[in-house]
């Protein structure tokens, strides 16, 4: 079925699905404010200059945005527009009590909104090898299977809205505290004079194995840090995560813990405009130990 879709925010994960959707054969509007990524898909897409013209445009709007505060931003002039009857997939890895009040504005005004955030990177997204969690009301979800399955190679339904980015943040934590443990590990031995290539060699086991400790591991022996997930985007994920503690009174402990040591990285960036990696938190260890 063709569909009229838009697409709010096309940077490194939004590109990719937008240019599978595309593929699929619907008519696509598109809308970044940095219009050269838009014009990315001249000549396959109908370029927007406004929030209003994308709107305007589609029935169904993808959002794939830094952050809540700008999803709400974004959904306010949404609801400003008019919903009844179109369809919100928030793509973005947003606060999931957020979430849950845009659903609740959206399924007052007559419209549905789906949280689905994306299991992988932006060469996934492009290649259609990603996977996808989705939540909100399954009869919407189910509806729009032929439109999840143009950008994913497969996705699953974890209940109502906001439980899709309950998972990514739990998968986020997961992993980025993985990250945060191993940047503080090997600077730590290596300090007391255990070399890191001879600790991962002996960590490097079915016991610890797994993407997180392999990706970061790598990085920290080798002591490169390439940009390839901004600290910033991990802080902000973190910070998610210690809200959700703090709106239950419960202590982040360990989430604390790395919070402050990437606000401390952030801090020794060489200008306003630097762009650090996540990784870059183990080369804040290994200053500190070796001070």
């Amino acid at each position: 079925m063709k569909r009229r879709i838009g697409f709010i925010g096309v940077g490194n994960m939004g590109k990719g699905i937008c240019h599978n959707v595309i593929l699929a054969g619907h008519e696509v509007s598109v809308f970044d404010v940095d219009r050269e990524r838009s014009e990315r898909f001249s000549g396959q897409a109908h370029i927007c200059s406004t929030l209003e013209d994308v709107c305007a445009g589609s029935d169904i709007l993808f959002l794939s945005l830094p952050n809540s505060g700008i999803v709400e931003k974004v959904m306010d002039t949404v609801f400003s527009l008019g919903v009844k009857g179109k369809l919100v997939i928030d793509l973005s890895t947003s606060d999931p009590v957020s979430t849950r009040k845009l659903y609740g504005r959206m399924k007052a005004l007559g419209g549905d909104f789906v949280d689905s955030p994306l299991i992988a990177g932006p060469q996934d997204a492009w290649d259609k090898t990603l996977t996808a969690v989705v939540a909100g009301d399954k009869e919407v979800v189910d509806s729009y299977e032929d439109l999840f399955l143009s950008y994913c190679k497969s996705y699953d339904y974890v209940g109502g809205s906001g439980n899709g980015h309950l998972v990514k943040l739990a998968q986020n934590w997961a992993g980025l505290l993985q990250a945060v443990l191993y940047a503080q590990l090997y600077p730590v031995m290596s300090h007391y004079g255990l070399e890191a290539e001879t600790l991962y060699d002996v960590l490097n086991t079915e016991f610890f194995d797994n993407w997180f400790f392999r990706f970061y591991s790598k990085k920290y022996v080798n002591r490169t840090y390439d940009l390839d997930f901004s600290l910033d985007l991990g802080l902000k994920d973190l910070m998610y995560m210690k809200k959700l503690c703090d709106e239950i009174g419960v202590p982040g402990f360990m989430l604390d813990g790395a919070i402050d040591l990437c606000r401390i990285t952030l801090k020794g960036k060489q200008d306003g405009h630097e762009v650090k990696d996540m990784s870059s938190i183990a080369d804040t260890m290994y200053k500190l130990t070796e001070n």
